[in-house]
């Protein structure tokens, strides 16, 4: 029964990791795509837009690697988490 749960956890975090991996590449192919833009004034206060349109502006964001960074590291916790207690588990229980 808890390998079972223990599967799940490392399918899981699978999964986290690879959703993290998709928005960080989301993140660069938009840069990449849409350059970034400096506007300064009086080279003193200057200023970073993106020529992304619509939605995919609000993707160049700190806080977007931000994200997707926690995200590939959790998912890569939990994998290593899973699997560490998977093999811990099946070198305690005897087999018959």
């Amino acid at each position: 029964m808890a390998i079972r749960q223990i599967d799940r956890i490392i399918k899981a975090g699978a999964v986290c990791s690879l959703a993290g991996t998709f928005i960080l590449v989301l993140l660069v192919l938009v840069i990449i795509i849409f350059p970034v833009h400096k506007t300064c004034i009086n080279n003193a206060d200057c200023e970073y837009s993106s020529s992304a349109p619509g939605m995919l502006r609000s993707v160049v964001s700190p806080q977007t690697l931000v994200i997707s960074l926690l995200t590939i590291a959790g998912g890569i916790l939990m994998f290593r988490f899973g699997t560490w207690y998977k093999l811990k588990k099946q070198n305690l229980d005897p087999s018959p």
